[in-house]
């Protein structure tokens, strides 16, 4: 009786997997283990800490390497390749739609298979790539000092003590007759932005290791219209940076999204570690971007923390090449406050806060407690 009844359930399994479409034999695991491994990664720092140090790695030494090879951004020519391809597959299934009067359900089968694999596909390269990386421990915990509240006159230091070393960046650098800067010919920014990141890795166990070569963007005109600085693909592991950005901050924006593929993908760390790898570097260009770049988020912490008169008395001591160089940025992100800017900071802002950062663009601005509580601790060394 009772092996009768298991093997008429069995039977009866067999004859209901067999009804499946076979796609779903990729889509339901893929979609489970990718869903098993976010919500692990967000419950379990000890787990996140472990993938992102022994397994993610690998995928940068090997995805990464290989789309290094390129010297374009292969996700951007991905993501031409999936919109042209779309269009054409809406194009073809309408047409096939119209025409085929007697195989339509088989035809929105076939296109259900094809939406539902590539989906699934992007959140399991998404989870595996980049995802869990967000539930990590942070920078300030493996590196061992803590991040603190300040007062208002800590925050008055930092800023006396980035502006000081800005002038003395300002005083090395060549400008051009607007006195603002231009790399051209001065620097290879790849190699000097690796460099500063490979010595930066001497210090922090954490940030040592190959680094893929960061891509220009071919479409840096649309970054600049939806207000962004660089990316990081996770689907091919690169770096990419808005080749139409201000020359000073390109040098930050690299070393940024470098940060992001030794799995530091918290906007605040990222620009923390960027700013030690800028300012430690021995290129005198890399280091007026990272005491530019942190004046920029100091001061105006400065001026909503004091007020205007405090901030405008701060400035009045920046060099002339300084204030140049953020006349320029100002009116250069000027030209692009567009709706399309504006939607796509409320993206950004939706997907920070996705993953866990649940201030969302306001995240950048905990850079500034981070170099706070670095320069306390560097100063009681």
């Amino acid at each position: 009786m009772i092996r009768k009844a298991v093997v008429t359930l069995s039977a009866t399994i067999k004859a209901f997997f067999k009804k499946l479409p076979k796609w779903l034999y990729y889509a339901v695991p893929a979609f489970l283990l990718s869903l098993a491994l976010t919500l692990l990664a967000k419950n379990t720092a000890d787990f996140a800490q472990w993938y992102s140090t022994t397994i993610y790695p690998f995928f940068v030494g090997t995805v990464g390497r290989i789309s290094s090879v390129l010297p374009f951004s292969l996700c951007e020519i991905l993501l031409y390749a999936v919109i042209i391809l779309a269009a054409v597959g809406v194009v073809f299934t309408v047409i096939r739609f119209v025409k085929g009067k007697g195989k339509r359900k088989k035809l929105l089968m076939r296109v259900l298979a094809v939406v539902v694999c590539f989906a699934v596909s992007v959140f399991m390269v998404f989870t595996l790539f980049c995802g869990i990386n967000y539930n990590r421990f942070t920078f300030s915990e493996v590196s061992g000092f803590t991040v603190e509240t300040y007062t208002a006159q800590e925050l008055a230091d930092l800023c006396v003590y980035i502006l000081k070393n800005a002038n003395d960046a300002a005083g090395k650098i060549e400008t051009d007759e607007t006195l603002t800067v231009s790399l051209d010919g001065k620097i290879n920014l790849d190699e000097e932005c690796k460099k500063a990141m490979n010595r930066l890795g001497k210090r922090y166990d954490s940030l040592s290791g190959f680094y893929p070569d960061a891509k220009a963007v071919i479409a840096s005109e649309g970054m600049s219209y939806m207000k962004i600085l660089g990316m990081y693909a996770p689907f091919t592991i690169e770096a990419n940076y808005n080749a139409n950005a201000p020359d000073f901050a390109k040098p930050f924006t690299v070393c940024h999204e470098l940060s992001h593929l030794k799995g530091f993908m918290r906007e605040d760390e990222a620009n923390f570690i960027a700013y030690l790898a800028c300012t430690g570097s021995d290129n005198v260009y890399l280091q007026y971007a990272g005491w530019v770049y942190a004046l920029i988020y100091a001061a105006n912490a400065l001026y909503s923390a004091a007020g205007a008169e405090i901030y405008s008395e701060l400035m009045s001591y920046a060099d002339s090449k300084i204030l140049a160089e953020l006349k320029a940025n100002s009116e250069y992100w000027k030209k692009y406050e567009t709706p399309v800017a504006a939607v796509a900071t409320t993206v950004n802002d939706t997907y920070l806060k996705s993953q866990g950062q649940t201030d969302g663009k306001k995240s950048y601005g905990r850079f500034v407690d981070l170099m706070i509580s670095y320069e306390k601790m560097q100063a009681s060394e």
